[in-house]
């Protein structure tokens, strides 16, 4: 083996190192059942992710004042089309580390997910809306006029 280059074995291990040189910052060994809780309580994942779905909140207040109303700008709608494709890109390696098998963080997993599907709404409905023809058939098919 070449010095300074570590090679690996047939079974999976470091050649000339022990389990005990594996154990990373977290003092936990990288090949312990542990490692994944361990990285996700560490990094505060939960609070993240908890802060990302917040997002929504302020998000809420922005359509309001800026889109919920007889004209939106053009801008506006390309600055909101910008904000929720950035949100829905967060929340992408979010949903991929709350739906891992060892995640055990029920409520954060159902979080992420209520979250990305509101940010799929609002993509749809404030940038693919329905046609007045097809709002007022759903209407009549709803509210059919006596």
């Amino acid at each position: 083996m070449k010095a300074g280059l570590l090679s690996t074995t047939i079974s999976g291990t470091f050649a000339g190192m022990s389990t005990a040189a594996l154990t990373g910052p977290l003092a936990v060994p990288l090949d312990s059942d542990l490692l994944f809780q361990s990285l996700v309580e560490r990094l505060q994942f939960s609070n993240a992710a908890e802060e990302w779905s917040r997002c929504i909140n302020i998000l809420n207040r922005w359509e309001e004042e800026h889109l919920l109303v007889d004209h939106p700008a053009p801008e506006k709608l390309a600055q909101h089309k910008k904000i929720v494709e950035r949100l829905m890109f967060f929340g992408q390696p979010c949903a991929f580390i709350s739906s891992h098998p060892e995640f055990d963080d029920s409520d954060t997993a159902g979080m992420v997910f209520a979250t990305q599907q509101i940010l799929r709404d609002k993509l749809r409905m404030f940038h693919n809306p329905i046609s007045q023809e097809e709002a007022d058939r759903i209407l009549q098919e709803v509210f059919p006029e006596p």
